[in-house]
């Protein structure tokens, strides 16, 4: 069968992160990795301005897949309902996060079946019966239409051995690996080695999608993929939620590829606070091997703060990874807080003194936002302002504020204007080869939508 792959083009009314933040299709390759005895292709929409109707007249696919995250969900129905009205005959298929988790968004008559969840093995198994014109109701993991209503069929087991599945067929994206980017990083490769999280943050929808389950690829498998990647890239992102939350693995990784010598990699990966402090010499053994800096959920200035979102750590947890990291193994912080719509200025003006007196070299902040499939939707989702999902993006509120909305917007992109690394730091962190120059006007660019708070107001209230 031909099978087409697609990822949706970027909405227009995101602010900011999208011009830092666009790396290969990692999920796209998993799935195309899975069927490879079909003629395969992934089209990246993000980069590739060729039209939809263009791949689908020249390559003809039998099927077509679409997945994406919240903010995706109507560029991902507009591209089945024209893949539908160009071809009624093509079959397709919605996958990802948000179309696991809340699948009534995609009760659409253009929409013949979603994947649920882990997709690798149930799109396999969908082709193979399509291909073989058996009945989709023997495949578990599916929601597909039957006589114009949506049907379900039984949920699937997740993979036990991570190991067995196969790697991201990369191959597909060649064409577009110039145009990627992690950051201030070029070219950057996207490695996963766990999926799931032990830990239940109500705003987080990762542990709900992977039914409440942590599993790990073994250290020898995920360094035998690093080892073929070497020669490839500079840069190395893991994409799990926290690196860290086996220790003995990450403990093992470390040392497998200090004992194989240096690849040519930096590395880029999440951590929990707590794990650092409990682990530190996990964390210096990385450090050696080439991590350069580090995604640190810190969240909230307070323990109340942290305890509304159950994140189950403390402030002086947090302290301690901040100084274990930052001062005493020079790994760079990408700290991440949460900004409730609720604050007042007095707020806003806390979280900056806090930012400032830690030196973090790279705060980022995102407004609470009750994202599909989190306890946290289940909590606010009548309190919602809007069901726009194309600003479900963290950076736009969707909740009432108690700020006027222009103050907030002015209160966030003051956020960013008084704790942003200066050109002096940047520089010297290019001089000492952590970050690329080329990176620079990506920088400029973020810089001019973050703080600017019309962009925000431009692009999601009018």
């Amino acid at each position: 069968m031909k099978i087409l792959l697609v990822e949706p083009r970027i909405s227009s009314k995101m602010v900011g992160y999208t011009r830092m933040i666009r790396p290969e299709p990692l999920a796209l390759e998993f799935i195309a990795a899975s069927v490879p005895e079909h003629d395969v292709r992934i089209l990246d929409l993000r980069v590739d301005e060729k039209p939809l109707e263009k791949e689908l007249a020249d390559f003809q696919p039998d099927v077509m897949g679409v997945t994406g995250y919240t903010t995706d969900v109507p560029s991902m129905r507009e591209l089945m309902r024209q893949a539908k009205a160009l071809d009624p005959d093509i079959i397709t298929v919605a996958g990802g996060y948000h179309a696991s988790l809340l699948p009534e968004d995609f009760d659409l008559p253009y929409v013949d079946v979603l994947a649920i969840g882990e997709g690798e093995n149930t799109f396999r198994d969908l082709v193979s019966a399509l291909d073989s014109r058996q009945d989709l109701a023997k495949v578990p993991g599916l929601r597909y239409r039957k006589d114009g209503v949506q049907v379900a069929t039984p949920r699937r087991k997740l993979s036990h051995n991570l190991d067995e599945l196969p790697l991201a067929a990369r191959s597909l994206t060649d064409r577009y690996r110039s145009r990627y980017h992690f950051h201030f990083w070029e070219n950057p490769y996207l490695v996963e080695t766990t999926r799931g999280c032990p830990y239940r943050c109500n705003f987080c929808s990762v542990w709900v999608f992977h039914n409440m389950r942590s599993r790990h690829r073994s250290a020898e498998c995920v360094v035998n993929e690093l080892k073929s990647l070497s020669g490839k890239t500079r840069m190395i992102c893991f994409v799990d939620d926290e690196l860290f939350q086996n220790p003995k693995r990450a403990e093992r990784i470390a040392d497998l590829l200090k004992a194989e010598g240096d690849l040519g990699f930096q590395y880029w990966a999440q951590v929990r606070a707590d794990d650092v402090a409990k682990w530190p010499h996990i964390a210096e053994k990385w450090r050696d091997v080439g991590l350069n800096s580090v995604l640190v959920g810190l969240e909230k200035i307070n323990d109340e703060g942290l305890a509304s979102v159950n994140k189950k750590t403390s402030t002086q947890i947090n302290e301690k990874a901040i100084h274990i990291l930052q001062d005493n193994l020079g790994i760079d912080i990408w700290g991440a807080f949460i900004v409730d719509p609720s604050w007042t200025k007095f707020d806003f003006d806390n979280l900056i003194d806090y930012v400032r007196s830690r030196k973090i070299a790279f705060p980022s902040f995102t407004v609470l936002t009750p994202l599909p499939g989190t306890q946290l939707f289940a909590e606010k989702v009548n309190e919602l302002i809007t069901r726009n999902y194309e600003i479900f993006d963290l950076l736009h509120t969707v909740l009432p504020t108690k700020l006027p909305l222009d103050e907030f917007y002015a209160n966030m992109a003051r956020l960013y204007e008084s704790t942003t690394l200066g050109w002096r730091d940047l520089l010297n962190r290019v001089k000492e080869g952590r970050i690329p120059r080329s990176s620079l006007e990506r920088v400029r660019e973020l810089l001019k939508d973050v703080t600017n708070p019309e962009a925000y107001l431009r692009s999601a209230h009018t």
